[in-house]
């Protein structure tokens, strides 16, 4: 058993279910990790992870990027500690100088900083149509002119599965209640487009069943 997996299991033997599956803790976060590199993610690029919960893909960013580099939204504050507690040592947190807010509004504007990249893995699979147009506006807002947005979603497959609630689906800082819900591709296209965004679908399924999309300023 890796050292990420073993420490992710002591975390959760101690503290019960905190929003990522048990068994794909470490192979899931070192995919989104994998993922990023794919798509150009050096150690000096700057990486704002929404909703980074219990930090299964900041255990690997945050070894990977120069100090100031990863900051994360989260408003499960608890998640955070627990994550900062079992998968860091106090060395590691100090090199790596992580910054977090834990606002529930999808305000990526807190940090006052400019990112190269967003990262949304399992967000949008839980988050009504406003919420994501708000993270779409924030990486508008708050990237680089060559900024990269990594979200995965759940395709809707009819108008009857196509979520048109206003609130999050799934576990939270106020729910325990597991769910997910899809969002059509057209209507995700839609809200891309009227932002001025490029947008494609980026290859293969991850681990937790999820397919991915990449959203650029400019042509990928």
């Amino acid at each position: 058993m890796s050292r990420a997996q073993e420490r992710a299991e002591r975390m959760i033997d101690d503290h019960g279910f905190l929003g990522v599956p048990r068994e794909t803790f470490e192979v899931g976060g070192r995919a989104q990790f994998v993922r990023l590199l794919q798509h150009g993610l050096l150690p000096e690029s700057k990486v704002l992870d929404i909703g980074c919960g219990v930090l299964r893909v900041g255990y690997w960013l945050m070894r990977f990027l120069d100090a100031d580099g990863y900051c994360g939204v989260e408003p499960a504050r608890d998640r955070v500690r627990l994550g900062l507690r079992y998968l860091f040592t106090e060395e590691e947190l100090t090199r790596a100088r992580p910054r977090f807010d834990h606002n529930d509004r999808f305000d990526t504007g807190v940090f006052g900083d400019r990112f190269d990249y967003f990262l949304a893995g399992s967000i949008w699979t839980h988050c009504s149509k406003a919420q994501l147009k708000v993270t779409l506006d924030g990486f508008v807002a708050n990237t680089t002119d060559q900024g990269v947005f990594l979200a995965s979603y759940l395709p809707a497959e009819g108008p009857e599965d196509d979520y048109q609630g206003n609130v999050w689906v799934g576990t939270s800082h106020q729910s325990t209640i597991p769910g997910v819900i899809r969002h059509s591709l057209e209507w995700i296209q839609g809200a891309c487009e009227r932002r001025g965004l490029s947008w494609t679908l980026v290859p293969g399924m991850d681990c937790d069943s999820q397919f991915w999309l990449r959203v650029d300023k400019t042509s990928p």
